[in-house]
């Protein structure tokens, strides 16, 4: 299973939006699963991270298939837990699309790895990947990297797209510090600068596929 671009119809794309706890993945999700659900295509959502706030159908406004699995270390329980959970929605919903929010001490690249391993197929054919997002927290990022380097490092080194949120929060100096920090360790990453604008969520949003 390779990253991709465009999607055909019969396939399920898989979306895998890593970050720390408070980054704003959940928000995130839920935009993008509003924004698809709205162009008819059936989304379906699992995580393994216990979050301020949970997802499903309700709060999202529409029905959308969900496996929230908090009890255990998606790295311990990997194969057993998240193999288990994800071959069961793709085979009762088969969705046009997966979204992924790993624990957020998990890197992306550890969860695509080994979902390549289980060689995952909806319906007849096999899911794809879009490309992988890390969403950074711009007022804790230099937090984070102090408290959490190993982990900021690695996240932000596999990540073919990353989101620097809210970065309303902050000023112009101290952006352009993080966008340098980023760019040592991931030259080739794709940054978006994320706050509260639609347009700016809408350029997320088409970096998944189409």
């Amino acid at each position: 299973m390779t990253t991709i671009n465009n999607q055909n119809k019969d396939e399920t794309l898989i979306v895998i939006i890593g970050g720390f706890l408070g980054s704003g993945k959940t928000t995130l999700i839920k935009e993008i699963g509003k924004h698809y659900a709205a162009d008819g295509k059936v989304v379906t959502y699992f995580t393994n991270e216990v979050g301020e706030e949970t997802i499903d159908g309700d709060l999202l406004g529409y029905d959308m298939d969900t496996k929230e699995i908090t009890t255990a270390c998606v790295t311990c329980n990997l194969k057993e837990v998240m193999s288990a959970a994800v071959e069961q929605l793709l085979d009762r919903v088969h969705p046009d699309i997966l979204l992924i929010e790993p624990k957020e001490t998990v890197s992306p690249l550890v969860v695509k790895d080994e979902l390549n391993k289980m060689s995952l197929k909806s319906g007849s054919e096999e899911c794809q990947f879009a490309p992988l997002f890390t969403l950074i927290d711009c007022s804790r990022f230099f937090k984070n990297v102090k408290e959490k380097k190993k982990i900021t490092f690695d996240q932000i080194a596999v990540s073919e797209v990353i989101v620097l949120n809210k970065t309303d929060l902050i000023d112009e100096k101290e952006l352009n510090l993080i966008s340098e920090s980023i760019r040592q360790i991931n030259p080739d990453a794709k940054i978006i600068k994320n706050s509260i604008q639609k347009e700016e969520r809408d350029e997320i949003i088409k970096l998944i596929h189409f």
